[in-house]
């Protein structure tokens, strides 16, 4: 079993520093929840690649945005979860699970919703 401390030490060795994996894009720009799409996130749209949790939430929320351009009614009937919402809710122990994720929906009435997404991005 690896300590923290060495699976940070590994993680560091994987991710680029920052001025050789810069941001390409702040996705929504300097909003709540703005995600950053690094240099590196793009080799994941190529042939053959799988997308990651960043691009598929960017994804979402880009087609929410225009969707609420579009159609405001609809959009407002849908809540779209952070593909993180399920790997933290996916736990053995399912008390464990909601505990981590209970505040997440603090600030919405999912029953209010008719449509709710959950990203599932597993490898």
């Amino acid at each position: 079993r690896r300590s923290t401390r060495q699976i940070i030490a590994q993680s560091a060795k994987l991710t680029p520093p920052l001025h050789l994996n810069p941001i390409v894009l702040m996705y929504p720009p300097g909003g709540p929840g703005a995600l950053n799409i690094m240099r590196s996130d793009l080799k994941r749209l190529e042939p053959e690649e799988y997308l990651n949790d960043t691009l598929i939430e960017f994804g979402l929320k880009l087609w929410l945005s225009e969707l609420r351009e579009k159609d405001p009614l609809l959009a407002d009937q849908i809540h779209v979860f952070s593909s993180f919402f399920y790997k933290k809710l996916n736990t053995k122990n399912v008390e464990e699970g909601f505990q981590s994720v209970r505040k997440w929906t603090a600030k919405v009435d999912l029953f209010s919703k008719k449509y709710i997404i959950v990203p599932i991005n597993e490898k």
